[in-house]
C-alpha cells in the first residue's frame, strides 16, 4: 500500500508540475501583453508560448485569451486566471528567497511605483543611499501619478499620497507620514495684492490635482484656533500629476493646493507667495502599497523598512510633515 500511495503522490507533483508551466507561460503572454512581446522579453519562442496555452485552453475547455493575427484580449475568465496566477508566481518567488535570505545582503530587482515630484522632493536621496548601501539590488522606476494596479502591473512596491481612507483592499496599505499642504499662488497671478479671507479666494483662477473631480473644494483648517472651512473652486486647470499643478502655479496660471515641502524653497525666495498663511489647506497620507507581508523577498522587505525608518525622521529636520 506505501508503494502506492508514494507512487500516487509522485504521480500527482508531476501533473502539477506540468500544470505550473502553462500558468507560468500564461502569466507571461498576458503580463508582456502578447506572444510576441512575452517571446522576445523571456527569450521562448512564440510558437511554444501559443501552443501550451492552446493546451491549457483544450484542457479545461475554456477561452482564456481572444486573438487573431491583429488582436490581443485577455477574456473575463482568462483575467481572473491571470490574476491567481500572479498569486502562485509570487509564493513561488517567496519560496525561493527563502533560501535568498540565508545571504547576508538584499539583492535584485525591484519594481517601483512613484509619482515624479515625490521621487525628487521626498524619496530620491533615501533611494539613492539604499542603492549604495546594497550594490546588488536592481530598482525599475514607474514615475506615475497613476493609481497603478499592484497586480496588473507587476509592482512590488507603490508609493502615493492619499488623502481619503484606506479603501478595503487585499492590498497592504501603510500609512507612513502625514504632508502639510498649503495654498500658493505666483506674484504675477496676484499682481500685488494681499488676499486676506478666504472668501477672496474665488476671484481668482484656480488649479486642481485630478481630472475627474466633481464640485472640488479646498479643506482649510485654521492654525491657529482650529476653525475649518470648506471653500468651493472651480479649477481653470485640471492636472492628473502633481508636477503639472506646480509647473502651471509656478507660470502663474492659478491658484493651486500644494504640499508645504515641494513649494517651500519657492516660499522662501518670493517665486511663489504663501496664501492665507494661518490655514493648511490639507492634510495628505504618504503610503506604503503592496501585495502581502507573508514571505516577503528579502530586498523587497528591506526597501520597505528603510523607507518607513527613513521618511519618519523627516519630521524631525523638515517642515511640511506630521508625524503618524
Amino acid at each position: 500500500m506505501l508503494k502506492r500511495s508514494n507512487l500516487a503522490f509522485k504521480w500527482i507533483d508531476l501533473k502539477l508540475i506540468s500544470s505550473f508551466d502553462d500558468f507560468y507561460y500564461f502569466y507571461l503572454v498576458v503580463k508582456h501583453g502578447g506572444f510576441s512581446a512575452a517571446s522576445e522579453a523571456e527569450n521562448i519562442s512564440k510558437s511554444k508560448l501559443s501552443r501550451r496555452i492552446i493546451d491549457l485552453e483544450n484542457k479545461f475547455n475554456v477561452s482564456l485569451i481572444q486573438r487573431t493575427t491583429r488582436h490581443f484580449k485577455v477574456t473575463d475568465l482568462g483575467q481572473e486566471f491571470y490574476e491567481e496566477c500572479c498569486k502562485v508566481i509570487a509564493q513561488v518567488e517567496c519560496a525561493e528567497n527563502v533560501l535568498l535570505k540565508q545571504k547576508s545582503e538584499p539583492q535584485g530587482l525591484v519594481k517601483v511605483s512613484c509619482p515624479p515630484l515625490m521621487m525628487h522632493f521626498q524619496i530620491r536621496k533615501i533611494l539613492n543611499q539604499f542603492l549604495k548601501t546594497y550594490p546588488k539590488v536592481e530598482i525599475a522606476l514607474e514615475l506615475t501619478s497613476r493609481r497603478v494596479d499592484i497586480l496588473h502591473d507587476d509592482i512590488d512596491l507603490a508609493i502615493r499620497t492619499n488623502f481619503e481612507p484606506n479603501e478595503d483592499s487585499n492590498l497592504i496599505v501603510r500609512d507612513v507620514i502625514k504632508t502639510d499642504h498649503c495654498l500658493v499662488a505666483s506674484p504675477e497671478l496676484l499682481q500685488g495684492r494681499t488676499i486676506e479671507h478666504y472668501s477672496e479666494l474665488q476671484d481668482f483662477p484656480s488649479i486642481s490635482l485630478g481630472t475627474q473631480k466633481q464640485n472640488p473644494v479646498w479643506h482649510l483648517c485654521n492654525i491657529r484656533n482650529g476653525e475649518s472651512v470648506d471653500v468651493p473652486y472651480q479649477p481653470r486647470i485640471k492636472s492628473n500629476d502633481l508636477a503639472g499643478v506646480y509647473y502651471a502655479v509656478m507660470d502663474g496660471l492659478g491658484i493651486a493646493d500644494l504640499p508645504f515641502l515641494t513649494v517651500e524653497s519657492e516660499i522662501r525666495k518670493g517665486t511663489l507667495i504663501h496664501i492665507l498663511p494661518d490655514w493648511k489647506s490639507n492634510i495628505g497620507m504618504l503610503q506604503l502599497v503592496y501585495v502581502s507581508r507573508k514571505g516577503q523577498r528579502l530586498v523587497v522587505e528591506k526597501l520597505i523598512e528603510t523607507l518607513i525608518e527613513e521618511l519618519r525622521r523627516l519630521p524631525e529636520s523638515h517642515e511640511g510633515y506630521l508625524s503618524t
